[in-house]
């Protein structure tokens, strides 16, 4: 079977991913309130709406409402986010893209069989949207991540020798060699 980036999997490993997928969503969603859960005729609630309930769940806080807002126009904007799971010894990192009218453009996931810490799941995620990015030749792309860490230490000039330091200092350099018109920010 051929999946993205016409690579080659077994069906049965994509059926494994599918269930281990289908498994942490059910479990993430087991314990929402029911008025989030959809019911005949009501629409479904938004991600942004579940992520928010889960975060205040999570944190004991009110959850903040934030909206996804669009590039200025003629732009696109990459979202990364990386998650880990202690449960399932994994961490997985997505990146979706949208144009400045808010329509998804393209979206690319990847998964590593085991737990990373936060700030390099994040710096992957960074470095492998530049990389899809510069393969793709797109030009004009606000990257948002939401661990301000990451953004900090990709437009600062620090050099070290971890790991995470390693990963930033890849970015830079296929940011600088490649890109022309690009923003890395940083979003609650």
């Amino acid at each position: 079977m051929k999946i993205w980036e016409d690579v080659n999997e077994l069906s049965a490993t994509v059926v494994d991913r599918a269930c281990t997928v289908l498994e942490d969503w059910q479990e993430a969603n087991k314990n929402l309130p029911c008025t989030w859960l959809q019911r005949a005729g009501q629409q479904a609630p938004s991600v942004t709406q579940a992520q928010q309930v889960l975060h205040q769940q999570l944190s004991g806080t009110a959850a903040v409402n934030q909206q996804w807002m669009p590039p200025s126009i003629g732009r696109f904007k990459c979202n990364i986010d990386a998650v880990f799971s202690e449960r399932f010894k994994r961490t997985g990192i997505g990146v979706c893209l949208r144009d400045d009218t808010g329509t998804f453009v393209l979206a690319k996931q990847l998964q590593f069989n085991h737990v990373l810490p936060v700030a390099i799941g994040e710096a992957l995620g960074l470095l492998h949207a530049l990389q899809s990015m510069q393969d793709m030749q797109f030009d004009n792309i606000d990257f948002e991540l939401d661990l301000k860490v990451t953004r900090d230490a990709f437009h600062s000039r620090n050099t070290d020798v971890t790991e995470f330091e390693s990963i930033i200092k890849a970015c830079r350099e296929l940011f600088s060699s490649s890109f022309a018109n690009f923003r890395v920010e940083f979003i609650r």
